[in-house]
């Protein structure tokens, strides 16, 4: 197995030398499957900052342009990952592709919840993971979108293929290793947000996609020259130490749905409750209040959802909304006419509203936080093989549950109890 792991490293980096790659000798790959990440770059010596660690022509860049399928066929009218998710399939069952070597490297196991049993979703349960895996949605698409294409193309996709698996491989391969090619001198900041918000070409870059991240460790990044790419350390790296590339500042929840790992203990980590949840608490069926969510859309106060991070603070947008939506008849018209929103004040009859909604939101989840605690304390301690996708729950339900208490802790103590205790009134602005 070792010696696989060696061979496939040793045809990858030599073909990207012979397409006019450059690679430090001071960098090399690591396996780091027993610590749940697969293959990994490290540093063979020490690595000042600044120190150029690989390069890329952009003809090694495998890219829709640069697909031999997009010469074959139009991949106009496709929209999203398509265009290069069918390049992709075409490129890997393609024995004389230049880009062998390079799917021979890439995984073809996935650890997202794409890839789960029911019984595994099922331990994601009230988490911010469970509604955003989208297996059906993308297979449909695959079958009104990819599958057509493909049966009409036979010289190009031979019969007997399991094409909807391809297509979930190489879906998973972009999300997880892909890059948005920026214009030359552009850095990467913003190809870790979603990816429906970012513009530019989605790209596969071989070698750069091979650094993990790790929240806190990132020492390198990418940069783009107008017919290279490369990486650069970003700091002082020490022999030993393993290169990191960052993801982007992701909470435990997406860096599961899109990579399939978690950091324990997340800074990042955040909770989202409804704006349906904080709407309905306010209005009835009888309600007619479309023009105070109208007038919160319009000022962009309210989302899908509010967003609580993790020192457990309720967001000003929250409050505004539950201030603007419970206010009285002539006081939301004094709004309208100044154009001026109330302050995202916190008030005794806002707090009893919002401490409803949490506890809910908590019930959301299978269990309690403490049973979830001793069972991942119990399994970290464990000699014998855990299950990896138990585990990967348990850290983001704690995450998101742990931001949920002590939510709920600071909402309970933001009065004096004798406010607690007196009867609601209507809420006025400030």
């Amino acid at each position: 197995m070792k010696a696989d792991f060696e061979q496939q490293n040793e045809r990858f980096i030599n073909w990207l030398k012979e397409e006019g790659s450059t690679i430090s000798s001071k960098i090399a790959f690591k396996d780091y499957s027993k610590e749940g990440a697969g293959r990994g770059v490290y540093a063979v010596e020490d690595i000042k900052e600044e120190e150029v660690l690989f390069t890329l022509p952009r003809t090694v860049l495998l890219s829709v342009k640069n697909s031999e399928l997009s010469q074959k066929i139009s991949l106009a009218e496709l929209e999203g990952w398509n265009p290069l998710i069918l390049c992709m399939i075409y490129e890997s069952g393609n024995a004389n592709s230049k880009w062998r070597p390079y799917f021979d490297i890439l995984p073809k196991e996935f650890h997202t919840p794409m890839f789960w049993s029911e019984e595994e979703q099922k331990e994601l349960t009230g988490t911010g993971v469970i509604d955003k895996i989208g297996k059906e949605q993308a297979e449909e698409c695959f079958k009104e979108t990819i599958l057509p294409i493909i049966e009409k193309h036979e010289e190009l996709f031979p019969k007997g293929l399991d094409y909807l698996s391809l297509f979930h491989r190489m879906g998973s391969l972009i999300m997880a290793y892909s890059f948005i090619d920026e214009a030359p001198g552009e850095s990467d900041e913003e190809s870790d947000e979603d990816e429906e918000e970012v513009e530019g070409e989605v790209t596969m870059v071989p070698m750069a996609d091979m650094l993990n991240h790790k929240t806190g460790f990132n020492n390198a990044r990418l940069f783009y020259e107008e017919d290279r790419l490369g990486m650069c350390a970003i700091k002082n790296i020490q022999a030993g130490e393993q290169i990191y590339n960052t993801y982007g500042d992701l909470c435990s929840a997406d860096l599961l749905r899109k990579y399939g790992f978690v950091d324990e203990n997340n800074p990042n980590d955040i909770v989202e409750i409804s704006g349906e949840y904080v709407v309905n608490a306010y209005c009835t069926e009888e309600d007619d209040k479309s023009d105070r969510i109208d007038a919160l859309l319009d000022n962009e106060i309210l989302d899908d959802c509010f967003v609580i991070e993790v020192d457990g603070e309720i967001p000003p947008e929250m409050i505004v909304t539950a201030k603007l939506l419970s206010m009285s008849e002539n006081d939301f018209l004094k709004v309208q006419k100044s154009e001026k929103l109330p302050k995202p004040t916190l008030t005794p009859e806002i707090q009893k509203v919002f401490l409803t909604i949490l506890k809910a939101r908590s019930e959301l989840y299978n269990g309690t936080l403490e049973e979830d605690q001793a069972l991942f304390n119990q399994m970290k301690s464990s000699s014998d093989n855990v299950e990896r996708n138990l585990l990967n729950s348990l850290v983001v339900r704690i995450g998101e549950r742990s931001i949920l208490a002590k939510a709920i802790d600071i909402l309970e103590n933001a009065f004096p109890t004798d406010d607690l205790d007196t009867p609601p009134k209507r809420q006025k602005t400030n």
